[in-house]
This record gives C-alpha cells, structure tokens and sequence, in this order.
C-alpha cells in the first residue's frame, strides 16, 4: 500500500490490512464473525455479503484490518476492489467443496497484485472434508501449499466451530511482518474510498480505508474535484470518531455528491488548501460536459443483434458497488427475442421521478436492488400501473428482472415448417375455394395448416388447407408418400406441378 507523497520524518508498524476472498458460500463472513466473535452473517440477506465491509480484530494484543469481499460472481470488481488496497490475502476454500470458479478468479486477482496469502482450509468439520484433495486442486492450478511441494501456507479451519483460528492469525501475522507496512503518525490522512452511497436521511456517505497517516475531526477531506470538512465521523462499528490511524475503515458523511468507487483521498488540516487542491483538481480534469440529467447507460443482453423487443429498467441501488455489480449481471440477460436498455441508474431509494420515467417510457419498470422504497412511492407506483421489481439478494432479484422482462414482452408468431406435396391436379375451382389432388413428398400435409405455393422455385402464393382427405376419407394429417385430396383457400389458381410447402405459426412468448 503506498505511503503519501509528503514524507514524514518517523515511520512506524501499521496493522495489516487483509482481503478475505473465495468462492460464494465458502465461509468467508462466517470467518470474520468467528474472528469478531459477532454474527453479522445472520443479518446478511441471503447469508452472503454484498458489499464490501472492513473490520477490525485483535489477536495477541496486535490489530489486524479485514476486508470482507463478495463471493457471488456479479461482484467480481468489488473484490478486486479489495485487493488492491491489501497487504495479505485469506483465500477461502471450503474442504468439502474445492477449488470453484470464484476461487479460481480470487486467485487470478491475489496473483496479479502479487500478494502474499494464506488457504483457510474451512469447514473441516463437514463429513465430506478431503483437504488432500483440495490441496491437489490447488496444485492444478499452480498454487502449492506447504506439505505439498510449495511454499503457501494452510490453516485448517472451522468457522462455525471456531477452530485452527488461532493457527490463522498468527499466520496472518507472519505474512504482514515480512511485509513490514509503515506508516508516518505524523502525516495527514491518505488512502481510497472502498464504499460508498446515497443515505437518504444524511446524503452522501463513503467508507474509506485509511493508506498512511491519520483523519481527524475538523479535517477537510478532498476525493476528486470536491473538499468536505469532516463533520460526520464513525468507525468501523458505526459509532462517532475523533481521529483514526492508518489501516483502519472509516465512514465519512456528508458530501456533496456520492464519491466514486476506488477514488482516491487526501486529508488537508487547513481547509482553505484542501479547496485550493480540488480547484486544481477540477481545472486540470479532463471530464466531458455534463449533460442536463444522467446518462442512460444501454444493454441488449450480451447479443450481437437489436432484439424484437426491449425493455426498459430503471435501476436504484443502495450503494455504487451494488449498482455496478447489478448491472455487470444485467449484462448477461438478454436474447434474440427479448433484450432491455438501462434508461437510468443511479445508487439512492426510488422517489417520485423514477415512477415518472417508468409511466412515460414504453415497457418499462424499476429495479430496486437493496434500495428503499417509501410508502408513498410504492402506492403511487401501483396507482400509476409501474412494476417495481425488489429484493435484497441479487440472484433473486435477477430471476425477477427475467420474469417481469417476459410479462411485458408480447407473444410473437413462430413459424414451424411441416412438409413439402405436389400439386397433382385440380379437380374443381370456385368462390376462391379450390380441390385438388396431390402426393406429399416430404414432411407431411396437417389440416388448418398454411402454405406457400412455389412455381418456378420461387413463391408466387399463399394459401391455407380448410380441409383434407386420404381415400375419400376426412383425415388430419397425411404423411410422406401418401396421396391426398385438399379444399384449400388460396390467393391464386393452383395448377398441376405447383409445389406447396405447409406450415404453421405458434405463439411463442421470449425466454431469457
């Protein structure tokens, strides 16, 4: 983690900062409420964590700071998010379930910032554990633990019931002193914005990791173009602060707008610089005019042609990493039938102007994700005939998008080819019905069944079956090979030779 470029004259031992990743459902909070000795993964919608959180533990009377990170695959930025401001990783892998995609991606990300880590063998108490045959996927994929071939240590572990934690810190530990993070006491405040969101009751809010040096109340903070005194100041549990020291998780509200994820921070103990430094920052950023409301992000579902039919979301999250997260997933929805298109998005609960938008686009609805929704918003929404689609679980919430795309897109005709006859005669021809002979070559002839007439090999007509028989009897379907007898309602005179392709259409409502 870098230091801030004003260096002061003492450097000193910070706590390491630590990035728990792994596979969803692998036990990652679970790990951290061991730890913490809480039990915030019951308060976890879900039981999965969907924003990033950071907490602090002691272990033999020295800090340690943890980075919780997502495990489901719609938040794979959040947790390269994490990673980035971490000293050493804890890769989480269940024992009775092995390597699986989100671990193979968490190793991907703890090899390309090259950070030293730890396995947590977890769920050692689970009767299908087999650590040998996980330690055995690992080696697959190039990770080689100590006692197999390597150097990577592996704490075997049960989260749930809180054993080999101990064996884990102090590896922990181990790894964040030969890493040696410092820091200056003595500097101003420096590090990058983890979370953040719209608090609807006191406004802008973001959770920032502090890199180096130390954030007091009274301070100006600058992210981006924007300087804020710090006003609001808490911890990592929620409560109010006065001052916090490098590796720790804060949060700050009150800024104008909502800061971007990643950005980084810069603390200023007189105000008056902290607004010079965002001038500076404003007059030489290169950022397009801004336009008169948000611009529309777009999506078609991943697919290569405009579908026949788009719907319109209007996403509302709680926090800038649940909405990037959603749609990332959103992105993968989508069809050569049914397709949508993002008209806005934005963290914050749904209000009035979101159910207008709705109301006046064509196949539209709002998409909540872990955002609220006043009373009043929700009635006039249903008053205003607009579907709201919420939930707090992400992968509920995608199956909901689905199902309220497919209600708002309307049936469409499919055809489906049945066979091909030759005309062999007409028999009788009046009032624009016509009787003819012919043989069905392939496929088959279905009474009510549509037709091409081609003639010439191109379509000249069109027609339809009203009724049909095979020896002198009235029949549904005749086969390949057969000779029938056909009343047929056509646009044109059939005549011997002609070729009719028969179909129907079904009524098909898109899938995703």
């Amino acid at each position: 983690m870098p230091a801030t470029t004003e260096q002061k004259t003492e450097l000193a031992h910070r706590p390491p900062v630590v990035v728990v990743v792994g596979h969803i459902d692998h036990g990652k909070t679970t790990l951290l409420d061991a730890i913490r000795e809480t039990k915030v993964a019951e308060r976890e919608a879900g039981g999965i964590t969907q924003a990033i959180g950071a907490y602090q533990a002691e272990h033999g009377g020295r800090k340690i700071t943890f980075i919780d990170t997502p495990g489901h695959e719609a938040f794979s930025a959040m947790r390269a998010r994490g990673a980035h401001v971490a000293d050493v990783a804890v890769l989480v892998v269940a024992a009775d379930e092995g390597v699986k995609p989100q671990t193979e991606e968490a190793i991907r990300i703890i090899q390309q910032f090259e950070l030293p880590f730890v396995v947590a063998m977890n769920k050692m108490d689970k009767p299908g554990a087999d650590p040998n045959r996980v330690k055995g996927e690992l080696a697959e994929r190039s990770i080689l633990v100590e006692g197999y071939g390597g150097t990577v240590p592996v704490a075997e572990i049960s989260a749930k019931d809180r054993t080999g934690l101990d064996h884990l810190l102090e590896t922990i530990l181990l790894l964040a002193e030969l890493e040696e993070p410092t820091w200056h006491p003595d500097a101003p405040g420096a590090g990058v914005v983890i979370e953040s969101h719209l608090d609807p009751k006191r406004g802008a809010a973001a959770t920032l990791l502090i890199e180096d040096g130390a954030v007091r109340q009274g301070d100006s903070i600058v992210i981006g173009d924007q300087a804020t005194p710090i006003r609001i100041f808490e911890n990592y549990r929620g409560e109010s602060a006065t001052e916090a020291a490098a590796s720790e998780p804060v949060r700050i509200v009150g800024f104008k707008s909502v800061p971007k994820l990643g950005e980084p921070f810069r603390v200023y103990r007189d105000r008056k610089e902290a607004e010079a430094a965002a001038a500076a920052a404003k007059a030489g950023a290169t950022v397009p005019a801004a336009s008169a409301g948000p611009a529309p992000a777009t999506s078609s579902g991943q697919i290569s042609e405009t579908p026949k039919t788009v719907v319109n979301l209007i996403i509302k999250a709680d926090t800038l990493g649940s909405k990037e997260a959603l749609e990332a997933m959103l992105e993968k929805i989508g069809s050569a039938e049914l397709g949508h298109k993002i008209l806005k998005s934005e963290a914050g609960e749904v209000n009035e102007s979101d159910v207008k938008l709705a109301q006046a686009s064509k196949n539209a609805f709002i998409v909540a994700f872990r955002a609220k929704i006043p009373a009043a918003i929700r009635d006039q929404a249903e008053r205003g005939g607009v579907t709201i689609v919420s939930s707090d679980i992400i992968y509920e919430l995608l199956d909901a998008v689905k199902q309220a795309m497919i209600a708002l897109a309307p049936a469409q005709l499919r055809r489906v080819d049945l066979g091909t006859a030759r005309v062999i005669a007409l028999f009788k021809e009046e009032r624009g019905r016509q009787i003819i002979g012919g043989r069905v070559e392939e496929g088959s002839v279905r009474k009510s069944a549509a037709f091409e007439i081609i003639r010439n090999q191109r379509v000249i007509g069109r027609g339809k079956i009203m009724q049909l028989q095979s020896q002198r009897r009235d029949v549904d379907e005749v086969a390949a090979g057969s000779e029938f007898g056909i009343m047929a309602d056509a646009d044109l005179s059939l005549a011997a030779g002609d070729t009719l392709k028969t179909y129907t259409e079904e009524r098909v409502t898109p899938t995703l």
